[in-house]
């Protein structure tokens, strides 16, 4: 006759073993990569280019642009005509219009976060980093900001 000590190990073994078997031996499958909302823009349109800009992706459209920064948390600190917690898009617009370099520095500065740039409005609020999100979507969403209509920030705080 088996111990209950014994019988409780035998069991026990069982479903280590069973959950192994069923479990795939702990390995688990990583699960597909989301695409992001941009990525998939079937139209070849491209992003009208602004203040001598080009496109970095014929494949993305302003519009592709401005829903995947709605479903991202861009609108959560920032809107196009007044601040909240980041500058209005329209003020970003107007500060970069006539910089050749703006779609990189902008670029730069999503990707990376940043600090300072507009502490006089904002208080000093720092832009988070966006590492998750690619380069030709970033590229895409700072076209849709820099095809806003330009208005000068209110005088500083």
């Amino acid at each position: 006759m088996i111990s209950n000590k014994r019988c409780a190990s035998v069991v026990f073994i069982l479903l280590l073993a069973g959950t192994a078997v069923l479990g795939g031996c702990g390995k688990k499958e990583k699960p597909p990569e989301q695409p992001s909302p941009i990525s998939q823009a079937p139209a070849p349109t491209p992003a009208p280019a602004s203040a001598g800009m080009a496109a970095s992706n014929p494949a993305v459209t302003i519009a592709d642009a401005e829903a995947a920064m709605k479903k991202s948390d861009c609108f959560t600190c920032h809107a196009v005509d007044k601040k909240l917690v980041g500058p209005a898009y329209s003020w970003i617009a107007f500060r970069y219009k006539d910089d050749k370099d703006a779609v990189t520095k902008l670029a730069a500065s999503v990707k990376n976060g940043s600090t300072g740039m507009w502490a006089a409005y904002t208080g000093g609020a720092a832009m988070p980093p966006h590492p998750q999100l690619p380069d030709h979507d970033i590229r895409a969403m700072i076209q849709w900001v820099m095809s806003q209509q330009p208005v000068e920030a209110p005088p500083k705080v």
